[in-house]
């Protein structure tokens, strides 16, 4: 088989799962863009979807707050390993004292999985003031010791933020666009998508938000004004895509090599030492990507990096086989009681992945032959 008939080939078996998943209930919208052997494949979408279409990524922002972070440390302004409270005031006390970014990049900083601080504000009719959301936040207590336990934590990215924008006295967004979305070459991720190219997720009239799109769906963020260090980025598959791209070589200039090398390697037997038990097939992290996630990274996906999101999105990186897979949903429209997308996404992760084995296989094979 030629590579064009492998690229045409993978590409019919994707688009008949996203066709299959949209006809499923699994989401209205999918939009899904393929990198195989370094090879751009077409962005396909279905349902109400098109390749130009923005979708909320949710959690995915967050490897876009570490690649900050990190660009805060390459730039000797952070560091891995000091503790956060050398400068932020409500971490210098008490076993919130030494808490370190590292700690935060890989969920072991004790602190809770979620900052309910929005909520409170709601209920009590007092708005968003955001710098007093910003102190609540910071006010959090941990549930554990820092080096404890693997926790998955999206107040721990928050803090990330407050810390840079402590740091920086620049407002988050600024520090997002300067450091990594201005140095991609694609214009199709951002904090402030064009509302009317964006797809639509939950219906919130509880809330007060009615139908939410444009805007950040995770409440949290939305609190904190949008683009925050848990959710908030928006992207094209085609957009997502690029940065996986970058992210698989290293992110040359924008991060020095240590540092893309750090983001890679697994950092969870380091920070739990005698408290890393892991109970299950794939417990891995490294600096803000999650390892090995085969429940939807695919069954050949053990060395693939990536992150998901709750909207039902996901960023896959396999640099072995220049493997990525930018996969787009609004599977939480009009509710998020319906398919979470995970058995969408390692569908397509399984099929990219026995792409790759072909291609790999087909171009040693002509190497071989005299």
């Amino acid at each position: 088989m030629t590579p064009s008939e492998l690229f045409r080939n993978t590409s019919n078996a994707v688009q008949a799962l996203l066709n299959h998943a949209v006809a499923g209930g699994v989401a209205p919208s999918v939009s899904c863009a393929v990198v195989l052997g370094g090879q751009e494949l077409e962005v396909l979408s279905a349902g109400e979807a098109t390749p130009d279409t923005f979708f909320d990524l949710a959690s995915v922002t967050k490897l876009f707050t570490t690649v900050t972070a990190l660009s805060l440390v390459d730039d000797g302004v952070l560091e891995l390993d000091t503790p956060v409270g050398t400068w932020l005031p409500q971490y210098a006390q008490g076993a919130k004292s030494s808490v370190t970014l590292r700690h935060l990049l890989t969920h072991t900083s004790g602190l809770p999985s979620e900052w309910r601080g929005w909520h409170a504000a709601l209920s009590e009719g007092r708005g968003f003031e955001r710098e007093a959301l910003l102190a609540d936040l910071l006010s959090t207590e941990l549930e554990a010791d820092p080096g404890m336990r693997f926790a998955y934590s999206c107040a721990g990215f928050n803090t990330i933020m407050a810390l840079a924008e402590h740091v920086m006295g620049t407002p988050w967004a600024q520090l997002v666009s300067s450091r990594v979305l201005d140095k991609l070459p694609t214009h199709e991720i951002t904090g402030a998508p064009p509302w009317h190219r964006c797809a639509p997720t939950e219906f919130q009239p509880g809330l007060g938000r009615g139908l939410v799109q444009g805007v950040v769906h995770d409440e949290a963020a939305w609190s904190l004004g949008g683009l925050s260090g848990n959710a908030g980025m928006f992207a094209t598959a085609r957009g997502l895509a690029v940065f996986g791209t970058a992210l698989g070589a290293g992110l040359p200039g924008i991060l020095s090599a240590s540092l893309a090398a750090e983001m890679w390697r697994s950092q969870l037997p380091e920070m739990l030492g005698q408290h890393f038990t892991p109970e299950a097939p794939g417990f891995e992290h490294g600096l803000g990507l999650r390892i090995n996630q085969q429940p939807w990274m695919g069954t050949h996906g053990t060395a693939a990096r990536g992150h998901g999101g709750f909207t039902g999105t996901s960023l896959l990186v396999k640099r072995d086989s220049e493997v990525v897979i930018a996969l787009l949903s609004n599977r939480i429209y009009p509710s998020r009681d319906g398919d979470d997308a995970t058995n969408l996404r390692k569908a397509v992760s399984d099929v990219v992945h026995s792409a790759a084995a072909q291609l790999r296989q087909d171009l040693t094979h002509e190497r071989n032959t005299p």
